[in-house]
């Protein structure tokens, strides 16, 4: 074999990962298809779904003996990452590794310096830079010096070639290689108002994001300039997953779907003329669309349309997280989603730099305006490579100078992994318990069991300081439960 990409044990740290309903790995079956298309023998294993151990993938690695191998990871699931590196480096200890995905692209130094096992990194949009580093690897004369994107060790120094290589027409890009995985055992279901839980896809319709949030790296993952499939490629790529795979909803992964409103109002006509007559989600920006395109969306097939909030203070979304959005306008896109009978997925994050109790209060004011059909989405702000919040994590001595990705969590750095990830997060100026209460109340409102995680957080405890935390947590709680202690 030619090629085999893997995916770490452990899978994403996200619920749908946790409940069995797995999402397939839309990214490396997009690189899987490009290498197949240019005559490379592909393999996938997603050591996840497969439930195999890291010996046990390590085994299986050996079994397949590929001339290159290929990891993808986020930042949540580095360390497992980093476990597989060292087992397939036991087993296969000549074999040219390579990693991708979004923490080795947007920390490839790091990443580096501390992982000797790795051989190459791509960063960003893979397919151009993959290809091209698998052709130069596997002897086709092509430089890795010229190949944009790519970072690598020479001579002792660690190198980092200039650019990324976006792909213009995503209509030559072929459809993902999904028959290189064990389908059925991903078990994707969506749960569709008045039908139940289907058998669910995901796709993309457009890539890159022109926004600049202050938490958010997808810009520098996929670029800033919007590019789009036309409506006749993507509904291609329905039709398919309709008749092979037995797909019966639809998410499309879009950073913003209908960023282009008559590219949305064109495929929407496409596949009302295709008789896809398929439900499906996706999530939009507040700022950009209208009653008339949420009612084609409606009439289309769409039920449920995702749009980031991040907070109910305008404050916060202007001078913090450079939304760019109103308040006032999410409460519109709130009603229109109600009288068309879309269900609003909107998405907080507690816990900006400089959020205050006033600006929390706020969140929650608005978290409790929307209808209780609404899939209403939290976390606590996570530092990411990449991302403004990392620059004022370091600036304000929430991660620090001496900071690795790479290495075991610095005590000194605050972490969540129970119910957050093993991700730092960002807290300035609002307490644990504060932050414990707006939690609550959240999971109030979403009626979350809470006491499901106990067993997770005993477990995750490390040092004294997570002690000290969950016992902050857990007394907020308590107040909230009784009506006392400091309020949000």
């Amino acid at each position: 074999m030619d090629v085999l990409l893997i995916l770490p044990p452990g899978g994403y740290y996200a619920e749908r990962w946790q409940r069995g309903s797995l999402q397939p790995p839309l990214g490396v079956l997009y690189l899987g298809a490009v290498l197949e298309e240019n005559g490379f023998q592909v393999g996938i294993i997603d050591a996840h779904v497969e439930r195999l151990t890291y010996a046990g993938l390590a085994g299986r690695v050996s079994e397949v003996g590929p001339k290159i191998v290929g990891i993808s990871f986020c930042t949540d699931n580095r360390f497992e990452a980093f476990q597989t590196i060292s087992e397939i480096r036991k087993a296969l200890p000549k074999v040219p590794l390579v990693v991708g995905g979004p923490h080795p692209s947007l920390a490839a130094q790091d990443t580096l310096e501390n992982i000797s096992g790795i051989d190459y990194v791509v960063q960003g949009e893979g397919e151009v830079s993959f290809l091209k580093l698998v052709r130069a690897i596997l002897g086709n004369k092509e430089e890795v010096s010229g190949i944009a994107g790519v970072s690598y060790r020479k001579n002792g120094n660690i190198v980092h070639n200039p650019g990324h290589e976006f792909i213009l027409d995503l209509d030559k890009v072929p459809f993902p290689a999904r028959h290189l995985i064990p389908w059925k055992k991903y078990n994707f279901t969506m749960e569709v108002p008045g039908r139940g839980a289907l058998r669910g896809g995901t796709i993309m319709a457009s890539r890159g994001c022109p926004f600049t949030c202050n938490f958010c790296s997808s810009a520098e993952m996929w670029g800033r300039k919007v590019r789009f499939r036309t409506p006749a490629n993507i509904v291609q790529e329905i039709q398919l997953m309709k008749e092979k795979l037995g797909v019966q909803a639809l998410w499309y992964l879009d950073d913003v779907f209908a960023i282009k409103k008559q590219h949305a109002m064109d495929l929407c006509k496409a596949m009302v003329e295709a008789k896809l007559d398929i439900p499906w989600i996706c999530e939009i920006r507040v700022d950009i669309v209208d009653f008339e395109l949420l009612e084609t969306l409606k009439n289309t097939g769409c039920y449920c349309v995702g749009f980031g909030v991040e907070s109910g203070s305008q404050r916060v979304l202007d001078r913090v997280v450079h939304k760019k959005i109103k308040v006032e306008k999410v409460r519109q896109v709130r009603d229109w989603c109600q009288k068309l009978g879309l269900i609003s997925n909107p998405f907080f994050i507690y816990s900006h730099p400089d959020e205050t109790e006033e600006d929390l209060r706020m969140t929650l004011d608005l978290i409790k305006s929307f209808p209780k059909e609404s899939w209403i989405g939290m976390k606590l702000l996570h530092i990411y490579p990449g991302t403004e919040v990392e620059r004022i994590a370091y600036e304000k001595g929430m991660l620090p100078r001496d900071f690795s990705w790479a290495k075991p969590m610095d005590k000194r750095v605050e972490v969540l992994p129970s119910t957050q990830g093993d991700v730092p997060i960002f807290r300035d100026k609002l307490s644990w318990e504060q932050l414990g209460r707006a939690m609550f109340e959240w999971a109030s409102i979403r009626k979350y069991p809470v006491w499901k995680k106990i067993p997770t957080v005993l477990k995750d405890i490390r040092s004294p300081r997570d002690i000290a935390r969950y016992i902050s947590l857990a007394w907020s709680f308590l107040g909230f439960k009784l009506g006392w202690g400091a309020k949000a």
